[in-house]
């Protein structure tokens, strides 16, 4: 599907990862030029190498940036460099998150507080870094949210279930405040996502959320991706504050 995009400037973060690489190459199709954050040095050389490979597309450059979303000055330097790269920002895509397991009598205070402050604090510092570029275009951020704020209760997922709470409830009062500035912001709330790692490491939990899922399978990347293109376009022109769940039917059943 074409969403009419092309030409326009996206910054994404987290994009070293599995859906943001994945959202970064559904952008490039459609005609995007894409910064590429990732936030440690080991995810450099992959976020350059997928850089080189979506700015041999026709009409689009790729670039990849170090932006640590848990640093202001990181985000601010990579913001600038983006707008001196491309000369407008239309599309920000707050994609970076962290996912841990513990109990609730084994989560400390520093893994409670890293999670929170890369899954909404990092939004955050991303969204008060591109306000001024997205009050130019009249542009659009989409905020990559989970079903665990609607749906928590995966097993051991207490301090990521409500970051991502937090995230839908920023996402909402967020879209209120920027909608008079002619930004529109909206998210999307994926299911379990279908990843190799995953399957090693948690095969129980794998099963547990195909047998449940209405369709009994995990959500494909690539169809998360797909509802961001669609979120940042026109095709979504009248949504402000809406987060559309993607699950495979996970939330029905």
């Amino acid at each position: 599907m074409d969403f009419q995009l092309r030409g326009r400037h996206a910054l994404i973060t987290g994009a070293s990862g599995n859906l943001g690489g994945a959202i970064a190459t559904a952008l490039a199709m459609q005609g995007v030029s894409v910064s590429l954050l990732y936030g440690s040095e080991r995810s450099e050389a992959s976020t350059k190498t997928l850089a080189d490979r979506l700015s041999c597309l026709d009409d689009v450059d790729a670039c990849a940036l170090f932006g640590d979303v848990t640093r202001d000055e990181g985000i601010s330097q990579a913001v600038e460099q983006t707008l001196n790269r491309f000369g407008s920002l239309e599309i920000v895509v707050n994609n970076a998150g962290i996912f841990t397991t513990a109990s609730h009598d084994q989560i400390d205070e520093h893994t409670w507080d890293r999670v929170f402050d890369i899954n909404i604090k990092g939004m955050w510092r991303v969204n008060r870094y591109t306000f001024d570029a997205l009050y130019e275009s009249k542009g659009a951020v989409v905020q990559v949210c989970s079903i665990n704020a609607f749906r928590p209760g995966f097993g051991h997922t207490v301090h990521y279930d409500a970051s991502k709470g937090a995230v839908a409830a920023y996402t909402r009062s967020l879209a209120a405040e920027y909608a008079p500035y002619g930004i529109r912001v909206n998210g999307v709330a994926p299911g379990l996502l279908d990843a190799q790692i995953l399957h090693e490491r948690a095969p129980d939990l794998v099963d547990r959320y195909e047998s449940r899922s209405a369709l009994h399978r995990l959500v494909k990347p690539d169809e998360i991706a797909s509802i961001v293109c669609f979120l940042a376009s026109e095709a979504s022109s009248a949504m402000v504050g809406e987060i559309l769940v993607a699950d495979c039917g996970y939330g029905m059943m």
